[in-house]
C-alpha cells in the first residue's frame, strides 16, 4: 500500500488487490457492501487480446447457433474437409464435394 497526505488534511491510501474480486468492505470492521448491487460488468476492451478473442468467438458461435448456422469450429472442420477432399490419395478425389458423405459422429450408419 502507498499513502500520502493531501492538502494537509486527508490521508490518501492506494492499495493493490491480489485478486480482481469485490471486497465486502475496504477496511476490517467497516459496513459491508452488497456486492450483488455493484455493476461489475466490463467492456470487452478492458480484457487482454486473447480473452477478447475468446469472448468474440463465443459470441459469434452463439449467434450462429441461434440462426441454425455452423459454429466457428464447424466452419473450420468444413474448410479442412474441403481441402482434404481432393488431396492426393483421397478416396473422394475427383468427385464433387459432399460433406454429408462423411460420418463425423463415429457411429455406424443404420443397416438397410
Amino acid at each position: 500500500a502507498v499513502w500520502h497526505v493531501e492538502d494537509s488534511r486527508f490521508v490518501s491510501v492506494t492499495m493493490e488487490k491480489r485478486k480482481k474480486i469485490w471486497w465486502k468492505s475496504a477496511l476490517a470492521g467497516d459496513a459491508e457492501i452488497d456486492t450483488q448491487k455493484v455493476d461489475s460488468t466490463c467492456s470487452i476492451d478492458d480484457y487482454d487480446q486473447p480473452t477478447q478473442a475468446a469472448i468474440e468467438k463465443l459470441m459469434f458461435d452463439q449467434h450462429q447457433k441461434m440462426q441454425g448456422k455452423p459454429t466457428s469450429d464447424e466452419l473450420q472442420q468444413h474448410d479442412m474437409l474441403r481441402k482434404a477432399w481432393d488431396a492426393e490419395g483421397s478416396p473422394f478425389k475427383g468427385t464433387p464435394f459432399d460433406p454429408s458423405a462423411i460420418n463425423f459422429s463415429g457411429q455406424q450408419p443404420p443397416l438397410p
